[in-house]
């Protein structure tokens, strides 16, 4: 409750600071690889002064290939200051002394809450939405991922199909989240009921999931951790009910919906193997 009580005033904060700034922000400043994602559905290239490194990774740019079109930044305060955006959007974890710096400064910053339930990406959404002047937009957006959630309802298995999202060095995440979250809205259950569980390949085995999802984002560099992942016995018992895009549901916006569309599409083609 607590966690929630948070989520709400940040979003009661959001609200109140974008009803005081200029209906359209026209230099826009994303910190954060997630607000990235809800900066470059909002708005066209042309109003962004910058987004983090991180967008114009691979990943990230399959699902927004315009973030090519726009410079980048490294969360340095050098930077923000040179840019001078009229807006930076980021998370509410923002260093003290860098927040400091900023109200020094003038500059406008909106805290993003992390979005864990697509009742807190509506929020969220709308709250970024009215900040950028963009609500039409915004609630676009949300009608788009909630008729791909329309979509996914219908389609959700009779029997929940259960999940071992593996591969962070062993570790599964049980419900909650924004993982858990897309998986239960696509029919599936992790095989951890809470916190977080530990899972060496035999104790994987013994678990007997029906699917494994990768939630490692390094699954292209060698190393002790991907070793484990292409375990000869794990990649004979799950040949064709293993998912391997993991790394693509890590933020709350509404494009999380079409993960979630393509995520119980691959859960329900590997359960016919």
């Amino acid at each position: 409750m607590k966690w929630v009580a948070a989520i709400i005033l940040f979003v009661l904060n959001g609200q109140a600071m974008a009803a005081s700034m200029p209906a359209r922000p026209m230099r826009v400043m994303s910190l954060k690889i997630c607000t990235d994602a809800l900066l470059l559905d909002l708005v066209p290239p042309a109003r962004i002064a910058s987004v983090t490194f991180m967008s114009h990774e691979p990943a990230a740019l399959r699902f927004w290939p315009q973030a090519a079109q726009v410079a980048v930044n490294h969360g340095s305060a050098e930077e923000i200051l040179a840019t001078r955006p009229d807006l930076i959007l980021t998370d509410p974890y923002m260093p003290a002394s860098m927040r400091a710096l900023l109200a020094k400064s003038g500059v406008r910053v909106l805290d993003v809450p992390p979005a864990e339930t697509f009742e807190q990406i509506r929020a969220v959404t709308r709250m970024v939405a009215r900040a950028l002047g963009e609500t039409a937009r915004g609630e676009a957006l949300i009608a788009r991922m909630d008729a791909d959630l329309a979509v996914v309802k219908a389609r959700r298995p009779a029997k929940p199909i259960r999940v071992a999202e593996w591969g962070n060095g062993g570790y599964v995440p049980g419900a909650g989240g924004l993982f858990g979250a897309m998986l239960d809205a696509a029919g599936g259950v992790s095989i951890v009921k809470s916190g977080m569980g530990y899972y060496d390949v035999e104790s994987l085995i013994a678990a007997d999931p029906d699917v494994l999802v990768y939630g490692d984002t390094y699954r292209g560099t060698a190393s002790l951790r991907t070793d484990q992942d292409n375990h000869p016995a794990l990649m004979k018992r799950y040949a064709g009910r293993r998912i391997l895009y993991a790394p693509l549901y890590g933020c709350g916006v509404p494009a999380a919906a079409q993960v979630t569309r393509r995520l119980q599409a691959d859960l329900l083609k590997a359960m016919q193997r």
